[in-house]
């Protein structure tokens, strides 16, 4: 679909390992300077540079790089890119030490071909929370929406004149991977997004943009997709009550009919994290 003028979008696509791939998509936001939600992985920061160029662009216009989390495909090319224009950075507090230390994070969250993706860490010029309102010049405003879940610290940007809603990774798509740190939270995410007035589009980092109806219809499938991860969770422990966490979890992917992503560790993490959250509430 047709998205409003001064919006770019790059589809960037790279490996987690050898078997799966993945893609990411980034926005530039072009006034009299240039903006960045997002920076793909490791190496975008060639792709984005001939991009511009093809605009009459130069990267040493990029003023501000909006962050909606950290995980690699997000901040993989931030330091590239701020090193070429020294521009200013914005991200969630609790983002903060992951983008600044990727060593942490890999520490933290040991996902295959880590280093690949993310080549360094990067300094965080401001930190944000839900309701700023962010001005880097006349005729882009984003307003910050803290949608937590993804990550601790998610975010989505509100482009204000354009009513344009950058997601990031906030809303899973029907039928992919679904990837949570905390699955009550990413529901009311959902909810806080869908609740949000004078929404024309809806932009993800991994579907296509969508306008306010096709958006609300993905909203509502996204968010019956993790009721029935929490629900599903719930029903498999009830039968499973000496089961251990492995048949637990082999469980709960094959009532999900998400056996095939067993080895996937980005779904192993995201359905142990409903089981321990499940068992809480026990």
């Amino acid at each position: 679909m047709r998205i409003p003028d001064g919006l770019h979008r790059l589809k960037i696509v790279f490996n987690v390992t050898g078997d799966i791939e993945r893609a990411v998509y980034l926005y530039l936001l072009l006034g009299e300077k240039v903006h960045l939600i997002d920076t793909g992985v490791a190496g975008s920061e060639m792709r984005i540079a001939e991009y511009l160029a093809a605009l009459g662009r130069n990267s040493k216009e990029i003023d501000s790089i909006f962050i909606t989390h950290a995980h690699p495909d997000h901040i993989g090319s931030l330091h590239a890119l701020k090193k070429a224009s020294n521009c200013t950075v914005y991200a969630h507090g609790s983002e903060k030490s992951w983008i600044e230390d990727i060593d942490l994070q890999y520490k933290e969250r040991p996902i295959p071909n880590f280093y690949g993706l993310v080549a360094a860490s990067s300094q965080v010029d401001v930190t944000v929370s839900d309701g700023d309102v962010l001005s880097p010049e006349p005729g882009i405003s984003l307003r910050v929406i803290e949608t937590s879940g993804h990550s601790q610290g998610s975010l989505s940007f509100h482009w204000l004149e354009k009513q344009v809603l950058f997601t990031g990774d906030a809303v899973p798509v029907a039928g992919d991977i679904p990837i949570f740190i905390n699955l009550r939270d990413s529901i009311e995410s959902l909810k806080k997004i869908r609740s949000l007035p004078a929404v024309e589009y809806y932009v993800s980092a991994w579907d296509e943009v969508c306008d306010s109806s096709e958006g609300k219809r993905n909203l509502d499938a996204a968010l019956a997709c993790l009721q029935g991860i929490a629900a599903t969770v719930k029903d498999v422990l009830s039968g499973n009550a000496d089961a251990s966490r492995e048949e637990i979890l082999t469980a709960a992917a094959r009532a999900l009919n998400l056996r095939h992503l067993m080895d996937n560790p980005l779904f192993r993490i995201s359905i142990n994290s409903a089981i321990d959250q499940a068992l809480q509430r026990r």
